[in-house]
C-alpha cells in the first residue's frame, strides 16, 4: 500500500468508532441503493464501503438468493461494517480488506451493480471507475453519490473559518461537484448512459454537534493540523460560533444540502 493510501486508511481508523453515528451518511448511503432499483439475486460491488452503510442496505435487498460485497482499505471502518452485518443477521454479504482500484481477486463481469456511496472522492477516480467496469457484466450500472462543490454548508464554512487563520483548504468536493463532472467521468470510463439525480440530504443536530470533529478529522483538511495549539483552540471557537450564529438566523441554510446521485451503463 502506498503512503497515499496508507493516509487514507489511518484517517478512517480513527473515524471508525464514531462514523455510524453519521446520520446523513447512512441517509445518502441508503437513498443511492434505492435509486439503483436492486433486484433479488443481484451481485452487488459496494467500493469504500467504510461501515457498511450502503452495501447493509443492499443486502437487505438482493435477499438471500444475492451476494454484496464491501471493500475498503479501513481495517477498523471494516470492524464496525462486520459487527453490524452480525447483528443483522445477514449471511449474503462479506467484507474485504483491499484498494477498490484493485480487484484481481474477481473475474471480470462479476457483478451487476457497483457503488460508491460519497468515497469516489478518496478513491482515484480513473483508475476506480476502470476497474470497476471490468468488474460490471453488460449492461449492469455503476452508481456513485457526491456532493456539489462548496457543499455542505458546514464544511465551506469551517474551510472559510480556516482562511482567517492562513490556512487555504481545497474542496474535496470540487473535483466531482457538478453534473457535468459526473457525466464527464462516466463518459471517459466508457460507461454509457450517464445521468445525475439531485435531491437534498438533511443533516440531524448530531451532524452539527460533529461537524467540528468530522471537519477537523477529514483528510482533506489535514494541513489544519499543523496549527499551535492555541490557534486551532481558537479556530474552534470561531467555526463553532459561526455554526450557532447560522442556526439562530435560519437552520435550513446548515441542516440541508444538495446530493449528486449518478449512474450509467457497462
Amino acid at each position: 500500500m502506498d503512503t497515499r493510501r496508507e493516509e487514507i486508511a489511518a484517517t478512517f481508523d480513527r473515524r471508525a468508532p464514531g462514523y455510524r453515528d453519521s446520520d446523513w451518511h447512512r441517509a445518502s448511503a441508503e437513498r443511492l441503493v434505492d435509486l439503483c432499483d436492486l433486484k433479488p439475486g443481484d451481485r452487488v460491488l459496494d467500493a469504500g464501503t467504510g461501515t457498511g452503510f450502503a452495501a447493509l442496505h443492499a443486502a437487505r435487498k438482493v435477499g438471500p438468493g444475492g451476494r454484496v460485497v464491501g471493500v475498503d482499505i479501513s481495517q477498523g471502518m471494516l470492524s464496525e461494517a462486520r459487527a453490524d452485518a452480525a447483528a443483522s443477521r445477514l449471511t449474503n454479504i462479506e467484507f474485504i480488506q483491499c484498494d477498490a482500484t484493485s480487484l484481481a481477486q474477481f473475474v471480470d463481469s462479476t457483478f451487476d451493480v457497483v457503488t460508491a456511496a460519497t468515497s469516489l472522492i478518496y478513491i482515484p477516480v480513473v483508475e476506480g471507475l476502470r476497474e470497476w467496469h471490468r468488474l460490471l457484466r453488460q449492461g449492469g450500472l455503476i452508481a456513485f453519490s457526491t456532493m456539489p462543490a462548496g457543499c455542505p454548508p458546514g464544511g465551506r464554512l469551517f474551510r472559510e473559518c480556516a482562511g482567517e487563520y492562513g490556512v487555504l483548504l481545497e474542496d474535496p468536493c470540487a473535483p466531482l461537484g457538478s453534473d457535468a463532472a459526473c457525466r464527464s467521468v462516466l463518459t471517459a470510463a466508457g460507461f454509457g448512459d450517464a445521468e445525475t439525480v439531485s435531491e437534498p440530504i438533511e443533516f440531524s443536530a448530531r451532524d452539527i454537534d460533529r461537524a467540528w470533529e468530522s471537519n477537523l478529522r477529514s483528510l482533506a483538511h489535514k494541513p489544519l493540523r499543523d496549527l499551535p495549539a492555541e490557534s486551532l483552540l481558537a479556530l474552534q471557537q470561531r467555526y463553532e460560533a459561526v455554526l450557532a450564529a447560522e442556526m439562530r438566523a435560519d437552520p435550513t441554510r446548515l441542516l440541508k444540502s444538495p446530493m449528486l446521485y449518478a449512474f450509467a451503463r457497462r
